[in-house]
């Protein structure tokens, strides 16, 4: 077939415009480079969906070799996703770690295998820094920075930080002079966000159709929701500032070790900060040298967290060890604890209903104290769902018979692993519905507990169990109970003047609460002192 000289050279001068285009025109190669990410992310999507459909659609020998199959066809399309969401960074690898926190649901071969996703990201390149403070700053990094570390301290999905040094105008009050860190959020995000959210739903949106039980279209709904806040660092200021204050008080009765890096200034994608050095919270061998006890650090982990939960009602929802650092503690003499406890990026908060909070409570309280009627009834109010057995599961990471024997403390074995793995297939569809239901302030609640359960394993991995972090848990939870009930009995008071009835139940229900926090008190000391005991007798074998 012959071709003419003229399409020939038209082609030629399409390609050759459209080069130039590409590399002269902003607008014309953004939109080329998002053509190009939603190709990626479709061809990848494809893939993967008909890897699953001839995987489940063979022929197999036994059981087991179907389930060999299936396991293998798992680390195939984890292994085809991960590539493709390093490939494509930003909106997809904040994706990649949401999938890596849904132990309840996914299986393992998912869940380890986005695991690298938590610290491993491409960094921006230093002519792109330099850019974007004259973009959002007006100035160079220069003149505002007396020395700048161009090597970053760590790399995110959405930004990474820096050691810098403000240049000194001969005071010291603002920062000026002193050793900061700077978090620089990745400018692509501006560029590629808002059309990664929309590829991401379009391709939950034809999943749904192909497989109408799949319920996790409120994934992309959730992400769409809280990435706007997350990428706007003046948001993030503010809810640093939010957390600082209520936990004020702690820390002038030394009651936390809670410490917030202080925000000096901040602008839509840059943000500038006290500078701390120190460890990440996963990193024992740090706090070996430094005479640090994980397990101190673990069950104040658990007070803080517990804290924001049920009685601040203001949840950092990000805690993954990455976020989260510890050092010796700056001022030894205000603080009963050795050390602190660092938290970082506070981009991503839930703000809870005084309803969702205490109904919250009550759920925790009644699974740690093994209260099956309670676990139904709050399951209903809490997730609007009647398989309560299985929620308080997704909520604790462990099966029922451990919840049901009051036996949450101890360690999960891999046969438990294995059933919870085995259970989130089985009941996929009742998992997915679940989380369907939920209000979003639940889901990233469950994010969160399966977070900190990570971090609160690694920290107790020498004990052979936990049962004090649900003693601190319990503590907390049983105080926001008594303080809804008791603020509510006040207002009924209030409302029909003096009753011995009401009168009554109040007193009744303070004795309840203080019986069962001095004992939940009594039994974390306990438990402190003999595993002292326990480490000095294992001491003194060794000499």
């Amino acid at each position: 077939m012959s071709v003419s000289f003229a399409s020939v050279v038209g082609v030629t001068a399409t390609g050759t415009i459209g080069t130039i285009l590409y590399q002269t025109n902003d607008q014309f190669r953004q939109a080329i480079q998002a053509l190009e990410r939603c190709g990626t992310a479709g061809l990848v999507g494809a893939r993967v969906a008909l890897d699953y459909r001839q995987t489940l659609a063979g022929s197999y020998g036994s059981p087991e070799e179907r389930e060999a199959a299936k396991s293998a066809c798992h680390q195939r399309s984890a292994d085809h996703v991960l590539w493709g969401l390093q490939k494509l960074g930003g909106v997809y690898v904040k994706l990649g770690q949401h999938v890596s926190a849904m132990v309840y649901i996914l299986p393992p071969e998912w869940t380890s295998t986005m695991a690298v996703l938590q610290d491993k990201c491409d960094p921006t390149s230093p002519q792109d820094i330099k850019n974007l403070f004259l973009a959002d700053c007006g100035q160079s990094v220069d003149q505002i920075f007396d020395t700048f570390d161009w090597v970053p301290l760590g790399v995110a999905s959405l930004a990474q930080v820096h050691r810098a040094k403000l240049r000194d105008s001969g005071s010291n009050s603002s920062g000026l002079g002193e050793w900061v860190a700077v978090k620089i959020q990745h400018p692509s995000l501006d560029n590629f966000c808002r059309i990664d959210m929309d590829t991401v739903s379009f391709i939950f949106d034809i999943v749904k159709t192909v497989f109408p039980e799949f319920g996790f279209e409120w994934f992309a709904e959730e992400m769409r929701e809280s990435l706007p806040k997350e990428l706007d660092f003046v948001h993030e200021a503010a809810n640093a500032h939010k957390v600082e204050a209520n936990f004020s008080d702690d820390r002038i009765n030394r009651r936390t070790a809670l410490t917030i890096p202080k925000i000096l200034w901040a602008k839509r994608r840059i943000m500038c900060m006290e500078f701390i050095d120190g460890a990440r919270i996963d990193d024992l061998a740090y706090m070996e040298h430094h005479n640090i006890d994980p397990r101190e650090v673990s069950l104040e982990m658990t007070r803080v967290f517990s804290k924001m939960i049920f009685l601040d009602g203001y949840v950092h929802c990000d805690p993954h060890p990455g976020n989260v650092m510890v050092r010796p503690a700056k001022n030894p003499k205000r603080s009963k604890y050795n050390f602190d406890l660092v938290l970082l990026d506070h981009g991503l908060y839930r703000t809870l209903t005084d309803e969702l909070r205490t109904d919250y409570a009550r759920l925790w309280k009644s699974i740690i104290t093994s209260d099956e009627d309670g676990i139904k009834k709050y399951s209903m109010r809490v997730g609007g769902t009647d398989v309560y057995r299985l929620f308080a599961s997704m909520l604790t990471g462990r099966d029922w018979d451990a919840i049901d024997s009051a036996d949450l403390g101890s360690s999960r074995s891999e046969a438990e692993f294995k059933r919870l793995s085995e259970g989130a297939i089985e009941f996929f569809v009742d998992v997915a519905d679940i989380l369907g239901r939920l209000p979003r302030s639940v889901l990233l609640l469950l994010k969160t507990n399966d977070l900190l359960r990570v971090v609160d394993e690694q920290l107790n991995r020498a004990a052979s169990d936990q049962k004090t972090t649900y003693v601190v848990m319990g503590t907390v939870c049983t105080r926001a109970v008594w303080l809804d009930t008791k603020q509510r009995l006040r207002e009924q008071l209030a409302m029909v003047g003096f009753d011995f009835k009401v009168f009554g139940e109040l007193v009744r229900s303070w004795l309840s609460f203080q019986t069962l926090e001095w004992g939940l008190w009594f039994y974390e000391k306990y438990a402190v002192w003999a595993e002292r005991i326990s480490k000095l007798k294992a001491a003194r074998l060794t000499l």
